[in-house]
């Protein structure tokens, strides 16, 4: 499971680069305009199992798994700490596993010669994650023109339609991770 513990404090499009996208001149649906570039984040985040914007997640384990993969990307590993079978919370020392990004998710292992820690009987493992695109990443300008399209689409057509460009570029999106 993943959750967020630093939540974003941007959104990838800003409400002014929506509004000139849609050729606003007012301000009188901003409010409208940031649920449509919210939902147009998500879906674009969920299709393509990214993370946008600046963040920091944690993915919390019951058994150490031959193999770890991160289901969401792009992340770097924050550290890693687990329930020692002394009850104590211990971090895993970054020369005990290797991080190597496969198709674009993170897959942790244990580094040649070592094997995962021992843990608690009730413990648990939870890997701190950076997630987001850096400012200048070329996928980061994919999706906040995917983001742009999608938010036009459910901005000018209220009633719902699907948005081929946004689906366009969703794809290309997970097609770069192959």
């Amino acid at each position: 499971m993943i959750t967020i513990v630093t939540a974003p404090t941007i959104r990838a499009v800003t409400l002014e680069e929506a509004r000139q996208q849609l050729r606003l001149d007012t301000h009188d649906e901003d409010m409208l305009l940031a649920i449509h570039l919210d939902a147009a984040q998500a879906e674009l985040e969920w299709l393509a199992d990214l993370r946008v914007c600046p963040q920091t997640l944690a993915m919390v384990l019951d058994a150490w798994p031959d193999e770890i993969t991160v289901p969401v990307r792009p992340v770097t590993i924050a550290a890693i700490t687990y329930t020692a079978t002394s009850g104590a919370t211990v971090s895993l020392p970054e020369a005990d596993y290797v991080a190597r990004t496969r198709h674009g998710f993170m897959r942790i292992r244990p580094a040649a010669g070592k094997s995962w820690p021992k843990l608690a009987p009730d413990g648990q493992i939870t890997i701190t994650l950076s997630a987001g695109f850096a400012e200048d990443h070329p996928n980061l300008a994919i999706s906040r023109a995917a983001i742009l399209v999608k938010t036009a689409s459910l901005f000018e057509n209220r009633e719902g339609a699907s948005c081929l460009a946004f689906d366009t570029l969703v794809n290309q999106l997970a097609a770069r991770w192959v």
